[in-house]
């Protein structure tokens, strides 16, 4: 008696993966047109997407494991450079849904069944002024050499940011430069404009940060965009490309500026403190620590950022290493002059425009106190 095919082989018959596909299609568009920054598919419940900063459920059926499994077929089949489905446990690479987007998908493994994330990678780059940054950080990031750090935690729009500034300086810059990015995955395609740009994925086109960077400086690179900067071997090599001439845009993962700053300085010899303090001084151009938070019209997510230029007042108290905790009052005192400006500046700011509600701005001031005190008339 024959004994017919495996269950497996019945289950994943190709007739259903076409099924399965347009189903993957149908919530990925939905999705998108929701306005999702990320889409969570896995077996035993429904689809959910992240809208304004917010996992949502979307109208959809429970996915049964057989729906998982195929939906991940089909990425891995159109993927360049994907493992086969028997080799996945942790998998992330990029992936386009011909008419619908570009993602970066994540693909892992549990409870013995597939689960996939969804990072939908937009069409059009971020510009400065489209997320809300002021005109300083765009004169900042034209520098000819030094530092910029953009900090933040992760999901606060650092790579946005990022993009954003490359697009400044490839649509701005007075000449032509060529810029190095090494990115943990490339999210925004930028195309030359003004610059030649190179982007490589680490992983794909090299093999970590380091190499990448140690390759930008043999590759005639006048800026590295750093996708991670905080590896002690990472901050290194970035202070001998600024004092090499070059500028270094790096990802840091602080919640502030003060907090960027001593990641950095730690991240250095414990002997070249005093010699890599002064050189700071001297190389720092600007750092962006930023958060979002949700609108109060509940209409997606607004950015609010500390930012810190390298002023004379900043250049005194980075010089003195027991003066760093004044940093944030140093931004305050220099925001008419220099453009500074502390997380409360600007949360107040976008208090008194309606942007964010005051309850919610309280919950993540620095001093609550203070803040609640200027603001105390703006609440209703």
């Amino acid at each position: 008696m024959s004994t017919g095919p495996a269950p497996e082989d019945r289950r994943f018959r190709p007739s259903a993966s076409v099924a399965e596909v347009e189903k993957l299609r149908k919530f990925l568009a939905e999705a998108i047109e929701r306005g999702a920054s990320d889409i969570h598919i896995r077996a035993g419940d429904v689809v959910y997407a992240r809208i304004g900063g917010q996992l949502t459920p979307l109208d959809t059926p429970t996915l049964t494991a057989v729906s998982t499994y195929e939906m991940v077929t089909h990425i891995l089949g159109t993927s360049s450079n994907a493992p086969s489905i028997e080799d996945v446990r942790d998998y992330s690479g990029p992936w386009s849904a011909p008419g619908i987007a570009r993602f970066r998908v994540s693909i892992l493994k549990q409870r013995s069944s597939f689960a996939i994330v969804m990072r939908v990678i937009p069409d059009v780059l971020p510009t400065l002024e489209g997320l809300g940054l002021p005109a300083v950080i765009g004169q900042a990031v034209l520098a000819d050499f030094g530092l910029f750090f953009v900090s933040g935690v992760p999901g606060s729009g650092r790579a946005s940011t990022i993009a954003a500034l490359i697009h400044h300086l490839n649509t701005h810059s007075p000449r032509r430069r060529h810029i190095v990015a090494i990115e943990t995955a490339i999210e925004f395609l930028h195309r030359n404009n003004k610059c030649a740009i190179t982007q490589r994925e680490v992983g794909v086109d090299t093999d970590s940060f380091a190499d990448g960077m140690r390759a930008a400086l043999d590759q005639d690179a006048d800026i590295i965009v750093v996708g991670e900067m905080n590896d002690p071997e990472i901050i290194e090599l970035a202070v001998r490309a600024a004092e090499a001439g070059r500028l270094v845009i790096g990802k840091m993962s602080a919640p502030d500026a003060t907090g960027a700053l001593r990641q950095f300085l730690a991240g250095l010899p414990s002997e070249q403190q005093d010699t890599a303090r002064l050189h700071v001084t001297e190389m720092l151009r600007a750092v962006v620590a930023q958060r979002l938070l949700p609108r109060s019209d509940g209409q997606g997510r607004v950015l609010a950022c500390e930012i810190l230029l390298m002023t004379p007042l900043v250049r005194d108290v980075l010089g003195d290493p027991g003066r760093l905790a004044e940093i944030r009052q140093t931004l305050a005192d220099g925001r008419a002059e220099f453009g500074t400006q502390t997380f409360d500046q600007q949360l107040a700011d976008l208090v008194i425009s309606g942007q964010v509600s005051f309850e919610v701005a309280l919950t993540l001031a620095t001093n609550s106190l203070d803040f609640e005190l200027q603001l105390r008339g703006l609440r209703r």
